[in-house]
């Protein structure tokens, strides 16, 4: 490949789709304003997700232990955790600092930014970039990932440099985005894999190139990763998971049962935050695929093909695993649904007032993604919406209340991700933290609909039985201070 043509284009690439603007700033300038908006309003949001609340642990560990590469049982995740030593080493640099972690995900932010406009415009053939990236960028999912400290932002921005990086033949930016897939959690090697195949999808019939040749990219980031995995067994003698491992549960095989409920709550997940209506434009694309309306397309080949790869290698962990189906694990499929959607919705062989009107029912089904919100016993993907956004300020109001009723916090009983001590979720002093509820021993209950642990007996007891202390409401999100009577009857016996 030569600047942006292809010299030897084969069977799945045309040289008409690797034209570039000229002026890509124009295309950029408004996301990246508004992104960096984003930032100033909600830099000082606390750590939220319990996965991503390890890095901030890690953040204080690894200076006060040299950086030391092997970690203690309750930090090690089993995976090289590359943006826990990044993180680490910008606290060092600057301080503590929530402003200093969420400056540190903006790059990544941007980048995904740049690499969605050079994407667009590429399988776009140059045309309807800004109105693509509009509805890439609707989707709640990818905005939640951006005001959070996330890894699976990170990861999103490496697979975006690989994918850009296979079909423009670059090597070395290949090579270190793999590199950072594997090296950020243990799902990029799911990415990679994906990566890999479509690259042999686009590459392995051109003459010009084997198979030698198309994985060598590839071969350092494995060698890195496997001199990894050695040293780590080596030093720890376990890999992946070990007994008294935290995420053990996460590793937890389902039975006939559970595999079926996994299927649909699989198919859930695809079609949950609004992601239903993206679906819209890519069934009417497998239709007209069927009908041969679209058969000589290229794009939508290379991006239906992308799209069933990344199905079929998530399928595994969403579908054995008991806790591996969170919503924020399939935000690369999000994202490649959204492309095609767009892609679909833009370029497809529709009339244009049924286009209009389509592009309207899926952007506005996109946008109200932010706002589904499930009732009672019915769990919610909180770190996978903008919805979440509320909790936080609620969180800070219910413990001045508790504050001032001189409620000793050991007291109280609550639930992932309200157990990390409150030094990791504000990157403060304050070591207080709430234990685990146990409602036959903790007298008081710190409750919140984000919570998605409680079993629906908790749930019924503590509504039917327990004294509501404070409950403070905001949009969607509340949180609720119980207060158990059985042991007010205790005390006044005990008198």
């Amino acid at each position: 490949m030569q600047g942006h043509a292809l010299v030897c284009p084969c069977t799945f690439i045309h040289s008409t789709m690797t034209t570039t603007s000229d002026k890509p700033w124009p295309q950029l300038a408004p996301f990246f304003a508004f992104f960096i908006l984003l930032f100033v309003i909600t830099y000082s949001l606390p750590f939220f997700s319990d996965k991503d609340l390890l890095f901030s642990k890690l953040g204080y560990w690894l200076p006060e232990n040299h950086f030391s590469l092997v970690l203690p049982t309750e930090l090690d995740a089993g995976y090289p955790p590359a943006l826990g030593y990044l993180l680490a080493l910008v606290w060092e640099l600057t301080g503590k600092s929530l402003f200093s972690a969420h400056l540190l995900m903006l790059p990544f932010t941007l980048g995904i930014v740049w690499l969605t406009r050079n994407l667009v415009n590429y399988f776009f053939n140059g045309r309807f970039v800004v109105a693509a990236m509009l509805l890439i960028f609707a989707d709640t999912t990818l905005l939640s990932q951006t005001i959070l400290f996330s890894t699976d932002l990170v990861m999103l921005f490496f697979m975006l440099l690989a994918l850009y990086a296979v079909i423009s033949h670059k090597k070395i930016p290949l090579a270190l985005a793999i590199t950072g897939l594997l090296f950020s959690h243990m799902r990029g090697l799911q990415i990679a894999l994906t990566i890999g195949i479509f690259d042999l999808f686009l590459n392995f019939n051109n003459r010009n190139r084997n198979l030698i040749r198309i994985t060598l990219p590839y071969l350092p980031a494995l060698a890195l990763f496997g001199a990894w995995m050695i040293f780590h067994y080596n030093t720890t003698g376990w890999i992946l998971h070990h007994p008294e491992s935290p995420w053990l549960g996460c590793y937890e095989t389902v039975d006939a049962k559970g595999f079926f409920r996994n299927m649909l709550i699989y198919v859930w997940r695809l079609a949950d935050l609004g992601k239903l209506f993206l679906w819209i434009p890519v069934l009417s694309g497998v239709f007209w695929v069927i009908r041969g309306r679209l058969k000589t397309d290229a794009t939508l080949k290379q991006l239906f093909f992308l799209l069933v790869i990344m199905l079929v290698v998530n399928a595994p962990t969403m579908l054995f695993y008991k806790m591996l189906n969170n919503h924020r694990y399939l935000l690369p499929v999000y994202y490649i649904l959204a492309m095609l959607s767009a892609y679909l919705l833009f370029t497809g062989a529709l009339n244009g007032r049924l286009r209009k009107v389509l592009i309207a029912v899926v952007f506005s089904g996109l946008i109200s993604g932010s706002f589904w919100v499930y009732p009672g016993k019915i769990a919610n993907g909180w770190d996978a919406t903008l919805a979440h956004i509320p909790y936080h300020h609620l969180r800070a109001r219910m413990i001045a209340h508790i504050e001032e009723q001189h409620i000793p916090f050991e007291n109280i009983g609550s639930e992932v991700p309200n157990v990390t001590p409150n030094q990791f979720i504000l990157v403060n002093e304050d070591k207080r933290t709430f234990r685990r509820a146990s409602l036959q021993h903790h007298p008081y209950v710190f409750y919140s609909n984000i919570f998605n642990m409680f079993t629906n007996e908790e749930l019924d007891e503590l509504k039917n039985e327990w004294i509501v202390e404070q409950e403070y409401r905001c949009l969607q999100v509340y949180v609720t201070l119980y207060r158990n009577p059985r042991f007010e009857q205790l005390r006044a016996i005990s008198r």
